[in-house]
Parts: C-alpha cells; sequence; structure tokens
C-alpha cells in the first residue's frame, strides 16, 4: 500500500498530507465526526486538511505556501 511504501527508507516519496470533507454530524444530535478518510490519516499520523470548499483562497495558499506538495492525488472529493 501507498503508505507503507512511503514509510520504508528510500522511498522516493512522502505523504504529507492528507484533505478530505470536514467533520459532520453523522446522526441527527450526534457528534461531529471527521470523515472516514480523516478518522484513517489521524490514526496514521498523517496531517490532514478539511476545507468547506476545494477552491477556497485560504486553503489553496496554504496547500501552495506551507504544503508544497509535487503531487495532488483527487478521489471523489465531492464537490466540482
Amino acid at each position: 500500500d501507498i503508505y507503507k511504501d512511503s514509510m520504508k527508507g528510500g522511498s522516493p516519496y512522502e505523504i504529507v498530507s492528507v484533505i478530505t470533507q470536514p467533520p459532520k454530524r453523522r446522526k441527527r444530535k450526534g457528534k461531529i465526526t471527521p470523515s472516514p478518510v480523516g478518522l484513517v490519516a489521524h490514526e496514521l499520523g498523517i496531517p490532514t486538511l478539511s476545507p468547506e470548499k476545494a477552491r477556497d483562497t485560504n486553503f489553496l495558499d496554504d496547500l501552495e505556501n506551507n504544503v508544497r506538495p509535487d503531487l495532488c492525488i483527487t478521489a471523489a472529493y465531492g464537490q466540482y
């Protein structure tokens, strides 16, 4: 798996962050819970970004200036 391969010595890549939907209330009157992707990222110790909108200017600035990924893989973010 990509995560395990990235943790091996000499790996040509590193997972620098996971971008996922913001935490939401999953049930009526339930507590706010991170997305399943956010939960796994947290368990693995991967920093998580959760913008309300993927095109949010502050998020994009943070991504470009602080996270600085060489590659972004997007799958089913739920916005277009």
